[in-house]
């Protein structure tokens, strides 16, 4: 297995130590996180503030138990604008940056941890 920049800690605090439920938790989050993050475009693209919200809000819950501690941040920062309707016209910008991490995090998942 090689060197992966994602910190398993507290998914596995969280699965207790049951491997098959974390690797449960890492099929859901490659199938789930298309999907969120098409959600959170679309919303994003009709400023629909409200929607991005409660979209990034549900991601973030998803981001907390897989991801390296950068997107993390990312989907905070953007919850945060989407929520306050502040500093939405970087939101685009944001977003771009959170597919391709998320891209790349689907596939070091897939390569490293699966």
């Amino acid at each position: 297995m090689e060197k992966t920049r994602i910190d398993l800690s507290y998914l596995e605090t969280f699965a207790g130590g049951d491997n098959a439920l974390i690797s449960e938790m890492m099929e859901r989050f490659i199938i789930d996180a298309p999907v969120q993050l098409s959600e959170i475009n679309t919303a994003i693209n009709n400023n629909d503030w409200k929607n991005a919200y409660k979209s990034l809000h549900s991601f973030k819950s998803s981001v907390n138990f897989i991801a390296i501690q950068p997107i993390k941040d990312l989907v905070l920062s953007m919850e945060k604008m989407a929520k306050e309707e502040h500093d939405t016209h970087l939101l685009s910008d944001q977003f771009a940056l959170l597919q391709t991490e998320c891209n790349f995090l689907i596939d070091e998942i897939k390569i490293n941890l699966l």
